[in-house]
């Protein structure tokens, strides 16, 4: 069984054209947290898979940072935060 790890993506693009691009291929990889992070679980063949469709976006008016979170790290949240699973069964990983 592939092993996965939790991730956070976020992004500052400031064109149109690439920010949307952008959230496009992180939603098949994860779950939008805020208008331009998203949390995603990763193995080792779906982050590169991931990096590969990134790099191949060439973005000329922003980036993406991509941070893999420690498996004992916890999350706080503070405020009105939704309810979601990040189980596997709630969601899928389109390749």
């Amino acid at each position: 069984m592939s092993r996965e790890a939790l991730y956070l993506a976020v992004y500052d693009v400031s064109e149109d054209r690439e920010r949307n691009a952008v959230a496009k291929v992180l939603e098949g990889f994860g779950i939008r947290v805020q208008k331009s992070a998203f949390e995603c679980r990763l193995t080792r063949g779906s982050r590169a898979t991931l990096e590969r469709r990134l790099e191949s976006l060439r973005l000329q008016s922003g980036f993406v940072l991509l941070y893999r979170l420690q498996a004992r790290s916890t999350r706080a949240a503070f405020g009105a935060v939704p309810d979601y699973p990040l189980d596997d069964c709630h969601y899928a990983i389109v390749i």
